[in-house]
């Protein structure tokens, strides 16, 4: 089990970019390859980007309260990968003029969205409990304040 501190630095940058990412951070990607589409190369650097994350969180032994919130990180991260790629192929369709293929990636799109929602207010509920269970626990992983979920 890692520590509060030592798990901290990976939280916070998995919440970062679930919840806005770090503005004033460069990006991590590996730049834009000379044969790729602006909308190539930001879906891949994002995929990467997440899937870089998902990896280290998935190795990662939590402090035992947050491992419900833990989880719950792990899975939103698999869901914006997942509407990512479900939002690129509704495009593609569109563009390639198959509008019935891109409305049913929009449903798909809309499911995944609405699995996010959840799981994001569940992370609040989440947070809000290991911050009862160990005051202090929210400002140690950098988080002045969380919404009610609604």
């Amino acid at each position: 089990m890692t520590s509060l501190s030592d798990y901290e630095p990976l939280f916070r940058d998995a919440y970062a970019t679930l919840h806005g990412g770090h503005p004033d951070e460069p990006p991590t990607d590996s730049g834009r390859r000379s044969d790729e589409s602006l909308e190539e190369f930001l879906a891949r650097s994002r995929g990467e980007a997440l899937g870089r994350l998902r990896r280290r969180l998935e190795s990662a032994e939590p402090p035992k309260k947050l491992r419900i919130a833990h989880g719950l990180l792990v899975r939103l991260l698999t869901c914006a990968s997942e509407a990512d790629a479900a939002l690129a192929a509704q495009v593609e369709a569109y563009r390639c003029g198959n509008f019935q293929g891109s409305i049913s990636h929009s449903d798909r799109l809309h499911s995944i969205v609405s699995e996010s929602a959840r799981l994001d207010r569940e992370l609040i509920v989440a947070l809000r409990e290991a911050e009862e269970a160990g005051p202090g626990t929210l400002s140690a992983l950098g988080i002045e304040e969380i919404e009610q979920p609604s």
